[in-house]
């Protein structure tokens, strides 16, 4: 039994098992006087035969994010699609380990970073250059990846972010990224950082309320949402040095 994922069991003989969300890499945004700590989390979506990888998170990350696949039995060449929530450092840095897979990003988001935009802190102008080595394709809401596995757009803190939905044993799912950064954001109704529009990040939010059985934010651990409102955490903490929130709807919130 894996502890991160979101549905497992026996689904019958005679139909395919749903869907399963396994943690690889739990979120964690915390900021002080002295810059921003910005650990995205990294989910991998196994549908079937078919490996999808949501976001990979930093540089900084790249050895507890091979050791995560390799404590499955699995390595880079066993994912099949790298789904990037956008285009922020801290979600594609480690994008080129996955040479062999398709990566989608949503069209808006490859324009901001052709664009190379100056004065954005979360997308330098070297930004583009961490997926010039890889097959990205666009992604837009609707896609569907697998039976039971959707992109959904929720944009807001950034003009392309996308999410997925998995239709998985517990429920619906719905990896967020940074839409959705922990806990706390849903629970005080607003999106830590809105780059692209306050009405289109409430939106995405009130979609996120309305759909999400389960919660798998950008910078915290997953959690049940009940009656709109974040309900339990499904991991315990994992944070060093007692950083970690009490209860779902205190965590830090990402950045």
């Amino acid at each position: 039994m894996t502890e991160g994922r979101a549905s497992e069991g026996d689904e019958g003989r005679d139909r395919p098992a749903a869907p399963e969300v396994d943690t690889l890499l739990t979120g964690l945004g915390l900021s002080w006087e002295q810059g921003s700590i910005g650990f995205g989390a990294v989910y991998l979506v196994t549908a079937g035969s078919r490996r999808i990888l949501f976001d990979c998170g930093h540089t900084g990350r790249r050895r507890a994010l091979l050791g995560a696949l390799a404590a499955r039995g699995l390595g880079p060449g066993d994912i099949h699609v790298l789904v990037l929530s956008h285009g922020h450092w801290d979600h594609v840095q480690n994008a080129d380990l996955f040479a062999g897979a398709d990566v989608l990003l949503h069209p808006a988001e490859s324009e901001h970073l052709a664009a190379a935009p100056t004065g954005d802190p979360f997308t330098p102008p070297w930004s583009a250059a961490v997926l010039r080595s890889s097959s990205v394709r666009g992604a837009q809401d609707g896609l569907t990846l697998a039976p039971g596995v959707t992109v959904t757009g929720l944009p807001g803190h950034t003009a392309g972010s996308i999410g997925l939905t998995v239709r998985t044993a517990r429920g619906t799912a719905l990896l967020t990224g940074d839409a959705v950064s922990s806990a706390r954001a849903l629970r005080e109704g607003r999106c830590t950082t809105v780059l692209a529009g306050e009405a289109d990040a409430a939106r995405s939010l009130d979609l996120v309320r309305s759909r999400a059985d389960l919660v798998y934010p950008g910078h915290d651990r997953p959690f049940a949402v009940v009656a709109g409102a974040p309900g339990r955490y499904l991991l315990p903490p994992a944070w060093p040095g007692g950083l970690a929130p009490g209860q779902a709807g205190s965590a830090v919130p990402g950045p």
